[in-house]
């Protein structure tokens, strides 16, 4: 099963001027985390770019980029944006795969998704990015939703 795992404003808002634009968010934080240990992660060149820390510790990571770059990082591999679908398609893992972000990624792979979790962080932020909130409520129905330290965790499935 192919999951996406991102937190996003009540605008579908993910991201402005290539970061978060809220404020650190423990509660977000620790629900990617207790979601994506163990698994693989996927995510594109920009938000590979981003974390503070690479790779993420005790994932697969899959860095999703048009160019060539260094794949001899451990727990790490490089895949050709060409290929990607393919790939986690083709993919015979146990593990849950969170596809993590850009919004480009996202785009390229909205078919292939089957489950989105989102932390809804209370707030309009500006965002330059967005999900494509119309198209996840047409094409996926909202499964369950909690309340945790002022967050929505959403997990919107297939329909």
């Amino acid at each position: 099963m192919i999951k996406a795992i991102l937190a996003c404003d009540e605008e579908w808002g993910i991201g402005k001027d290539g970061d978060l634009p809220w404020p650190h968010n423990p509660a977000d934080l620790k629900w990617f985390k207790d979601n994506t240990v163990n698994g693989i992660v996927v995510m594109g060149k920009s938000t590979w770019d981003s974390l503070p820390r690479k790779p993420l510790p005790k994932r697969k990571n899959i860095v999703v980029t048009r160019t060539k770059l260094d794949s001899a990082i451990n727990d790490c591999e490089f895949i050709d944006f060409s290929n990607i679908k393919f790939k986690l398609l083709d993919m015979n893992s146990s593990q849950n795969i969170w596809v993590i972000g850009g919004a480009k990624l996202i785009e390229g792979l909205f078919g292939i998704i089957d489950e989105f979790h989102l932390s809804r962080i209370k707030g309009i932020y500006n965002c330059d990015t967005f999900l494509p909130g119309k198209l996840i409520k047409e094409q996926y129905f909202l499964s369950k939703s909690n309340m945790v330290d002022g967050v929505n965790f959403d997990i919107w499935c297939k329909k």
